[in-house]
């Protein structure tokens, strides 16, 4: 029984719709289950203890509305189940409106139905949100309840003694309700609102916290599986030294190999550490005019002893007068892991250019370079932060992963963009585009 119920109740519910809605729609569908309960519980009492005190005109009214009343929940469940969830709940106030008014006249009896108006009445607040639907569906209740009362006083002298003030006693009924389900209604809807606000402040913490565990866990399975490797080699050298065990030619041959490693173990701590600071500290950007051409010669600089080990030319074209508006510091970091990932992908004998140009108040960084290129499936991996994808470059030069996804981040944070033209066999171009210094400081 109990899951037939959060079955009907849940009809036209879905994940998409926000909580408050969610509550509406299952109200509408328990509301118009429960008074199809009671109708048809009503139906059977008159039918078989108050039958004989009715005309039969009177009863036949009183059957064919009680049965129709009854009946509302089917096309009101319909209509949640395809999504007409605004038209259930009108349907819902109609239906009630016209059934208990006719019900009123046919019987002469208001008074004995004006808790079924004043439960309408009540409904319209619970299901609708907007207070320009909801007062005109309330005064279609009291003015249906008036006429009803009025209409039968004026047709059966018996009952024109209670004509006196009947006006102002329904209205101030009403008036009551509405006031008690007004503020009622407002003081649940700053609940919501506050509940809705800690629950968003709850999964904005639990995302950052998440974020903080997968950094932890990438900053682990980096050091254990990129970082180990390079300290082991060495360990085991100098210990192969210490012994003895090692000829001068043999030595010189390990040093040379150790040396590389090592270069490549510093460009990762550097990667890693920069890219850890930013991710448990925020990125927070300190912009500045700076002139594009002395930051890229100072890296390219430090970069060209790497690139002469694979024979590899770094030619630049940067105008004198290119100027950005960024983090030099960010900046800095993002050239250089441009560079060193151009050289690390790049076969012996290959390119690399780095261009800059300025133009509609933006200025463009180019690095482009004659390696690998990048396969299309990897393009997506390469920038997604919660996936640690690597790859060995041509010497077999191991990465950490983070490179591009740092350099993008910075990027982004400093007010540009940051893409990626590539092709597998074709090499890879690097575009960075920036606000204009000149721009910014004018």
């Amino acid at each position: 029984m109990n899951k037939l119920w959060r079955s009907i109740s849940d009809s036209g519910v879905h994940k998409d719709l926000p909580f408050s809605e969610m509550s509406r729609v299952r109200i509408s569908n328990q509301m118009s289950v429960i008074a199809a309960i009671f109708s048809s519980v009503y139906y059977f009492y008159s039918l078989f203890l108050i039958s004989d005190t009715k005309t039969a005109e009177q009863l036949l009214s009183f059957n064919i509305l009680t049965i129709g009343f009854a009946l509302q929940c089917l096309p009101v469940l319909y209509l949640n189940k395809i999504g007409f969830h605004t038209t259930a709940r009108i349907f819902i106030l109609l239906i009630g409106f016209v059934i208990l008014s006719i019900n009123s006249l046919t019987l002469a009896q208001p008074f004995r139905s004006e808790l079924y108006f004043f439960g309408c009445a009540a409904f319209v607040f619970i299901v609708f949100n907007d207070m320009k639907v909801i007062i005109p569906f309330y005064l279609l209740q009291v003015s249906g309840y008036l006429l009803a009362a009025y209409f039968i006083i004026q047709h059966n002298p018996e009952v024109t003694n209670i004509n006196a003030g009947i006006f102002i006693r329904i209205c101030i009924a009403f008036s009551v309700l509405f006031l008690v389900l007004f503020f009622l209604r407002k003081e649940t809807t700053s609940y919501q609102e506050e509940i809705e606000i800690k629950n968003l402040q709850v999964s904005a913490d639990h995302d950052e916290i998440q974020k903080v565990n997968f950094t932890k866990d990438k900053i682990f399975s980096i050091i254990s599986h990129d970082l180990r490797s390079p300290i082991g080699s060495l360990q085991a050298v100098l210990g192969l030294l210490q012994r003895g065990q090692l000829t001068e030619l043999e030595f010189k041959k390990a040093a040379a190999g150790l040396e590389k490693q090592v270069g490549q173990l510093k460009d990762s701590l550097d990667e890693l550490l920069t890219w850890s600071k930013a991710q448990l500290h925020g990125i927070n950007p300190e912009p500045e005019n700076l002139l594009l051409k002395p930051l890229i010669y100072e890296v390219v600089t430090v970069n060209r002893i790497a690139a002469r080990y694979k024979t590899i030319i770094i030619t630049t074209k940067i105008p004198s007068e290119v100027s950005v508006f960024c983090d030099p510091n960010m900046l800095r970091s993002v050239i250089t892991n441009l560079i060193t990932n151009a050289i690390k992908f790049t076969p012996i004998g290959g390119a690399i250019s780095i261009t800059g140009n300025t133009e509609n108040g933006k200025s463009r960084i180019i690095v482009e370079d004659t390696g690998l290129g990048i396969p299309r499936d990897n393009l997506e991996k390469i920038l997604n932060p919660t996936v640690h994808f690597t790859t060995r470059g041509t010497n077999n030069e191991k990465g950490t992963g983070l490179g591009l996804i740092m350099s993008s981040e910075f990027i982004l944070k400093n007010n540009g963009s940051f893409e990626i033209e590539s092709e597998d066999g074709n090499g890879s171009k690097f575009i960075i585009t920036l606000p204009s210094g000149e721009i910014a400081s004018s």
